[in-house]
């Protein structure tokens, strides 16, 4: 990827719509739709982009059913990009499908948004009550994600056996909050006596969610932790997104506990 081209084509982007991107980083923006500045799409630039790879759709903010948008915003990039800058073309073609459907249909609705910020008043509290509800239980947590009704956070504890991890994972569900969660999707690696090692996962019904968890302490080469990722529900699907919030938020709770090591943690073997 020319960074050169990218920069020019962004700096055109921000004349022609001002204050409607974020830059996040030199290959990742934020940019709101033309006549529709509820909804933002999230964009990555690949290195192939303008002459090998398309710009990539990773999210859509602000719409009622995110999904479903950011399917149609890849198909309209996939036929926009033609081995060559496409942003403000892309820009264009998705204001217009955006202008086809009605702001009801759009939009997020007053309720969603309302779902969103009581569950996030409700987990304020979360992090006083688990502390109590875990005796002497020293639990390293993430901040919270929210997404669409779905909350999630994690939690991380030293842990010497498998016992100890299972009795420390009993503690936090009986926490009042944590209780009330659909879903605590687990995983431990524990090295014991004479180089033994122990490590398990549990999906706790959110299908291949334990194995992804421990997928994601064995690359950042954690030992002697327990993992659990607690997640409350209270609005739509969210798909595959589920499995980057639960990853994010443990890597941040085992890096909070230092039960890993930041300089290589989540970094994969070549």
């Amino acid at each position: 990827m020319s960074q050169e081209e990218l920069q020019q084509e962004l700096e055109a982007i921000d004349a022609i719509y001002p204050d409607f991107m974020e830059r996040l980083s030199e290959t990742q923006c934020v940019i709101k739709i033309p006549e529709h500045e509820a909804i933002s799409v999230h964009l990555s630039f690949p290195t192939g982009y303008p002459t090998q790879s398309a710009p990539q759709v990773l999210q859509v903010n602000g719409a009622h059913d995110p999904k479903a948008l950011r399917d149609q915003f890849e198909g309209v990039m996939e036929d926009i990009w033609k081995q060559d800058v496409c942003i403000f073309d892309f820009l264009t073609e998705v204001a217009e499908a955006c202008s086809q459907v009605s702001d009801q249909d759009l939009l997020l609705s007053e309720s969603d948004v309302q779902a969103d910020a009581a569950l996030q008043q409700q987990l304020e509290s979360l992090q006083l009550e688990v502390s109590a509800a875990a005796l002497d239980v020293t639990w390293f947590q993430s901040d919270p994600v929210v997404d669409r009704g779905s909350t999630f956070i994690a939690f991380a504890a030293h842990a010497s056996s498998e016992e100890d991890a299972c009795l420390k994972l009993d503690q936090l569900r009986m926490d009042p909050k944590v209780s009330k969660c659909q879903h605590v999707m687990t995983a431990w690696r524990i090295r014991g006596e004479g180089s033994v090692t122990y490590q398990d996962c549990e999906d706790d019904g959110e299908t291949a969610a334990g194995g992804r968890l421990l997928h994601l302490l064995t690359l950042m080469d954690a030992w002697d932790v327990v993992v659990g990722v607690a997640r409350w529900f209270t609005g739509t699907h969210i798909g595959p997104d589920r499995f980057k919030h639960i990853n994010s938020t443990a890597r941040e709770a085992v890096l909070r506990g230092s039960f890993a090591d930041a300089s290589k943690a989540g970094k994969k073997k070549k």
